[in-house]
């Protein structure tokens, strides 16, 4: 009988980022999509912009596609240093999005 526990590997954890990413973004789009749809913010991305006026469904698939190649990748390529750097940048620069998404939330509810 082990008593001891593994560890998670490092291609694991960063895996693990990885599906993190992917969530945040998935996360990032709704949020996005709920907030135009009602009026209360823009799409500060021209790109996305356009995008979204084009097809509500190319916009949640080009928002979670990069994510989800990111995490496919993952499994066949050996993770670098600057790789787990992008990816770590990333998850901040998706939390800090999701923050102000929920700093929106709650101000357009404080005010309705």
């Amino acid at each position: 009988m082990e008593t001891t526990k593994t560890l998670p590997t490092s291609k694991d954890r960063l895996l693990n980022t990885c599906f993190l990413l992917f969530c945040l973004c998935l996360i990032d789009a709704v949020f996005t999509d709920f907030g135009i749809r009602y009026g209360h913010i823009s799409e500060s991305n021209p790109i996305m912009r356009y995008i979204y006026e084009a097809n509500i469904v190319i916009f949640y698939f080009v928002k979670i596609s990069l994510p989800a190649l990111l995490f496919t990748l993952m499994h066949f390529c050996k993770p670098s240093k600057y790789l787990r750097y992008f990816i770590v940048a990333a998850v901040a620069v998706y939390v800090f999005v999701i923050s102000l998404h929920i700093y929106w939330i709650v101000i357009i509810t404080a005010f309705i």
